[in-house]
């Protein structure tokens, strides 16, 4: 912080630092040396004010004091983006009010970029209860205020309730909520001021999905100026009907929420030119002037200030100081200077008086803001004003009442009263000449003006002139005073202040009052000192004007020391004064003072000069009959004999004065009348609004000046001859204009009337609307689960094409489609299935849209059948079924299966989230044909379709072998279930061969294979054939006989420990010989082996286990091979038997 430092002595600066929360006040002092410092410690996102002062001793000057407010910064030390650092200008004041999207559309994630942009925008005011006001209502399907106008006055809670914001979700419906703003937002309640700008800042990124228009409307009527940031999915058509015009400044779009600082400068510089606009709208119409800068006092008298300042960086027409004194009764003071000068003296102050000074930048009529400082003027010193200045000359005559009611011991007194008079001045006799009259009942000449020429010499004088007694006869000592003693001969000069000053302590005791105009007339200014007994009306009648500078009293002569300074100040300024007007009356001054250009608020002064040693001239103005009868004034360089003299009133005669100054002092001023002209200007802001298709609303700001009423013509562009007229009723500031054409561009021309005449007029465009209407006879048909068509009768007029909307009645995104004019029908495809729809038909036309017909339609159900059947499980009586899920909102599904063979059917159902079932009771080995159904709200669907055949039974499913052969068999099996077309046997050797088939009438139930190969074991599989498929497969297997007979009859006998014996019958045919094999039961690898001849048909097998079980074979061989075996079994004993006892005979 920084700041200049005071041109008087002072002793140190004080500094109080406090805020608007609970933290304490801060209070500092500083050396005077110090011109800057530094406040840490600072809380972000608190105002703190600022306040400093110097002080010298007891004393202490006014204070000055700034605001100090610390942003956080996030977290982050990364330099602040230029696009958050837009700052409105400080008298920037308004009251804002931001309109929020909180839709779902948004999304919570970039709902946190709505809030940062909020934050920098509303951070670019000035925040307060009398700065900018904020408030912020956020909207989806209602609206809520977060709050209002008149909830944060500092910036600090502002931000704060900012960041704080929740996300509140829901459709778009923008129209309900700028209804909600009219109602709510800008009221006294909510705390909107009158007379002060008012903004709405929309942030949307969808289609609204209610009209905007008409409440937009509403707002800008009534001076909201609306300022709208469309993101992402915004409707361009609707933010132009929201927002104010020009659009171009008015409405911003960005692709995406992260985008939105890319336009933030841009946008938040607008909305701080807006308000702008609207406050010079609201004081004069006209574009702001840039004000002067660094105003300073560089010097300081009793009676005057030196200004100094920087010129204005905006183009100027000149500055205007203006002095308004502290104490009442003083005359504040205008003083006008040209573009160019940058610093002026103030003269004809008053002294030790308190000025608060402002200087105002001009251009034209119109002043920027002020810069304002206070200063005090310098009390009067006489010591120096009065006997310091070179060319300081005055006659001043002492006149001593010397009566005898005063006394001897009273008139020392007198002696030392007259000394302290006598040594304030410079005496010489080109300075100050002093003469002493004492009177009583006759004057006495103590000495003359030339008679002493130094004060020391006077001073003498005065102490030793002696008392003389008597009456007390004024008027003929005044008499005297102005016969005897202002005369050249003794001393008195031509052209030199002339003063008396008359001391008495009574009553005059002849008359006075003729005397003392005589002495006053002679240009004497007369000052009187009244001591005891004196009469107050008697000195004020002889003492000139006013009597509060000329007229003294004390109660008696130890009281003189009291008035001695006031006294002896009083002579001084008038002594100087004096001289001015001596100086005056020599100077040259201007002549033939003429007017011209006289205009309603300002004419201008031409005068005529002789002299070349003019240094400025001074224009003083008044009205001649004003209330407060103060002068504005104006400098003029002196090389320019013109002036034009600006901010007068109209119809009013003006007193105008021209002074040339001069190194010396100023002339005597030349002295015009002018009288200004009846004011006729121009109306301002003239707009057409509220356009129908046969009238509009014509508004404007009044023109300037005593408007008897408004005069309009209006006529379509080009057609002149169609010209019409109308007039206001009085001062009226809005008319609707009827009975206009549609579609027509008009040009609208208002002109204020005045008693004198017609002012200026101004001319605007306005186009009626388009004959619009909305189509008629809605209708919805050709329905589907994901579409429906809509037709219509057209709608009046030319229309370009028609804008179909389309939204679910329950909630959801809005759709359009658009077709050409000349269409009558519309395609709605890509619908929800089974949902009502809210439509809306509207024409388009050149001039916008026209109004909706609206209507519901319902598209169908989804109704689709499942997919993907599948059985499995299947056993004899029951199988799975399972299914894809059908599309769609479905009940429940309804299972169907039919028999192929028989009458036999059955059905079930499942609700609609199961997507399986077990058919069960079903007979075996029988296809079935299977349905699942889908079963909505209103329909079926189609059915699935697919067939199972269950298990068969364990019977059916094998096959029997019988009347086997070398080369033959019978197979035999279980007959399938249905109508059977013909049986497919199947069958091959198990190790390995060629697969042959037979085809077997339906009607039977066995066959012979035949053709076979001996001593073969053959696979047989016997599958039922129908029309539609094949039936459960029977199989089993086969083998021909031998033809190599085996052994027959095989018997076991004589076991022991170790052997036993194997006997059989002879095998048929030509047999070779007979083998024999043998192994312990389960253990093939110990196979024995034994072959006999062809006629043995017993062997015993030895060296055997003892307790083992055995397997026995013999074979029958022969030349081509051998037989099958012929198979047995026998156990070996644990011991052999003992002997047998001997059989007893007897």
């Amino acid at each position: 912080m920084i700041w200049s430092k005071p041109q008087s002595r002072i002793q140190g600066y004080r500094i109080q630092v406090t805020s608007d929360t609970e933290e304490p006040m801060r209070e500092f002092s500083l050396p005077a040396s110090a011109s800057k410092t530094s406040i840490s410690d600072l809380s972000p996102d608190v105002d703190y004010t600022v306040t400093i002062s110097a002080y010298a001793g007891s004393e202490e000057s006014l204070p000055i004091s700034g605001q100090i407010t610390l942003e956080s910064t996030g977290g982050t030390s990364s330099k602040p983006d230029a696009s958050d650092s837009v700052k409105c200008s400080l008298g920037a004041i308004a009251d804002v009010v931001f309109l929020v999207d909180g839709s779902w559309s948004v999304g919570r994630p970039n709902f946190k970029f709505i809030q940062k942009f909020i934050s920098v925008a509303a951070g670019a005011f000035q925040i307060g209860a009398e700065r900018t006001r904020v408030g912020v209502v956020q909207f989806s399907s209602g609206s809520r205020t977060e709050f209002n106008l008149k909830t944060h006055l500092t910036r600090p809670t502002l931000l704060r309730a900012i960041a704080a914001l929740e996300y509140k979700g829901g459709n778009t419906r923008t129209g309900d909520a700028l209804d909600y703003l009219l109602k709510n937002s800008f009221s006294e309640a909510s705390g909107a001021r009158k007379a002060f700008p008012k903004v709405l800042v929309i942030i949307t990124d969808g289609k609204s999905e209610d009209p905007v228009e008409n409440y937009a409307r509403q707002l800008r009527s009534r001076g909201v100026e609306i300022f709208v940031l469309g993101i992402q999915q915004a409707n361009e058509e609707q933010l132009k009907l929201m927002a104010s015009e020009p659009h171009r400044t008015h409405i911003f779009s960005v692709s995406d929420f992260n985008l939105i600082k890319s336009v933030q400068s841009k946008l938040v510089s607008q909305v701080c030119a807006g308000v702008d606009d609207q406050l010079n709208s609201l004081v004069s119409g006209e574009e702001v002037v840039e004000p002067a800068s660094n105003l300073q006092i560089l010097e300081v008298a009793s009676k005057s200030l030196r200004l100094m300042w920087d010129a204005s960086i905006g183009e100027v027409s000149g500055y205007k100081v203006q002095m308004i004194p502290m104490m009442a009764g003083s005359k504040r003071q205008e003083l006008y200077v040209g573009p160019t000068q940058t610093q002026v003296v103030v003269r004809d102050l008053s002294p030790d008086t308190e000025y608060q000074i402002s200087l105002f930048a001009l251009n034209s009529l119109m002043p920027s803001e002020p810069l304002t400082l206070m200063q005090t003027t310098q009390p009067v010193k006489v010591s120096l004003e009065c006997s310091l200045g070179v060319d300081v000359q005055a006659d001043v005559v002492l006149l001593v009442d010397g009566s005898y009611s005063i006394g001897l011991a009273n008139f020392a007194k007198v002696r030392a009263f007259l000394e302290v008079l006598v040594t304030s001045f410079d005496i010489g006799p080109d300075k100050v000449q002093i003469s002493l009259v004492q009177y009583s009942r006759d004057p006495h000449t103590e000495f003359y003006l030339n008679t002493h020429h130094d004060q020391s010499a006077v001073v003498k004088a005065v102490r030793s002139f002696p008392y003389r007694g008597g009456s007390t006869n004024t008027g003929r000592a005044m008499t005297y005073v102005r016969e005897k003693i202002f005369q050249a001969n003794r001393g008195a000069r031509p052209n030199v202040p002339r003063i008396n000053i008359l001391i008495t302590d009574g009553k005059s005791s002849d008359a006075f009052h003729n005397p003392a105009t005589k002495l006053r007339n002679a240009d004497v200014e007369i000052f009187a000192v009244g001591v005891k007994d004196a009469v107050r009306g008697e000195l004020e009648a002889i003492a000139n004007e006013p009597a509060e500078t000329h007229v003294y009293t004390v109660d008696d002569f130890d009281a003189f020391t009291r008035i001695s300074k006031e006294l002896t100040q009083s002579i001084c300024l008038r002594i100087e004064q004096e001289l001015r007007n001596i100086i005056q009356r020599r100077l040259t001054q201007p002549r033939d003072l003429s007017f011209s250009e006289v205009g309603s608020r300002s004419f201008r002064a031409a005068w005529e000069m002789d002299a070349t040693d003019v240094e400025s001239y001074l224009v003083r103005f008044r009205p001649e009959n004003g209330d407060d009868g103060h002068y504005v004034s104006m400098s003029v360089p002196g090389e320019t004999l013109t002036a034009v003299l600006p901010h007068l009133t109209p119809l009013t005669r003006y007193e105008v004065n021209v002074q040339a100054q001069y190194a010396k002092g100023n002339s005597l001023p030349v002295t015009g009348f002018e009288t200004t002209l009846e004011e006729r200007g121009s109306v301002q802001n003239l707009r057409v609004s509220e356009e129908t298709t046969d009238s509009f609303r014509v508004s404007w700001q009044p023109a300037q000046g005593d408007v008897t009423r408004y005069k309009l013509t209006y006529e379509p562009v080009g057609d002149e001859r169609s010209r019409l007229e109308t007039t206001t009723a009085g001062r009226e500031t809005a008319i609707v204009l009827q009975e206009l054409q549609p579609r027509t561009k008009y040009r609208v021309t208002v002109t204020p009337e005045y008693t004198s005449g017609s002012g200026v007029p101004l001319d605007t465009e306005g186009t009626t609307k388009e004959a619009k209407g909305s189509p008629r006879d809605l209708r919805v048909f050709e329905e589907t689960a994901s579409s429906m068509k809509v037709s219509w009768e057209p709608a009046p007029g030319s229309v370009q094409q028609y804008r179909v909307s389309y939204q679910p009645s329950a909630g959801g995104p809005r759709k359009e489609v658009s077709v050409k004019g000349d269409n009558r029908a519309a395609l709605l495809k890509n619908l929800q299935p089974g949902t009502q729809y809210e439509i809306s038909v509207s024409a388009r036309y050149p001039s916008g849209m026209g109004d909706a017909l609206e209507g519901r339609g319902t598209t169908l159900e989804e109704v689709a059948p499942p997919k993907n059947l599948v059985t499995s499980d299947v056993t004899e009586s029951s199988f799975k079924a399972s299914w894809t899920a059908a599309p769609g909102n479905v009940k429940m599904y309804q299972i169907r299966w039919k028999s192929l063979f028989s009458a036999e059917a059955g059905d079930k159902t499942v609700p609609g989230d199961e997507t399986e079932t077990v058919l069960e009771g079903l007979s075996p080995e029988t296809i079935y044909q299977v349905s699942v159904i889908a079963k909505y709200e209103q329909r079926d669907s189609e059915p699935l379709i697919g067939q199972e055949t269950t298990d068969a039974s364990a019977a059916g499913k094998s096959l029997a072998v019988s009347e086997e052969t070398e080369r033959s068999m019978r197979v035999s099996w279980t007959p399938a279930p249905g109508k059977v077309a013909h049986y497919r046997l199947k069958y091959s050797p198990i190790g390995g061969g060629k697969e042959m088939f037979l085809k077997v009438p339906g009607t039977s139930s066995s066959t012979v294979m035949k053709r076979l190969q001996p001593t073969t074991t053959y696979t047989i599989t016997v599958n039922p054939i129908y029309k539609r498929g094949e039936g459960k497969a029977r199989q089993g297997v086969g083998t021909t006989l031998s033809p190599y007979k085996a052994p027959r009859n095989l018997q076991t006998s004589e076991p022991t420990k170790t052997s036993f014996r194997v006997t059989w019958d002879p095998s048929p045919g030509e047999v070779k010989g007979y083998k024999v094999t043998f192994h312990p039961d389960g253990n093939d690898i110990d196979l024995g082996e034994l072959l006999v001849g062809p006629y043995d048909n017993t062997i015993v097998l030895e060296e055997l286990r003892a307790g083992t079980k055995y397997t026995v074979a013999v074979f029958g061989m022969f030349d081509g091979g051998e037989s099958v075996p012929l198979a047995g079994e026998e156990n070996t004993t644990l011991m052999d038997d003992p002997d047998s006892p001997p059989v007893d005979t007897s």
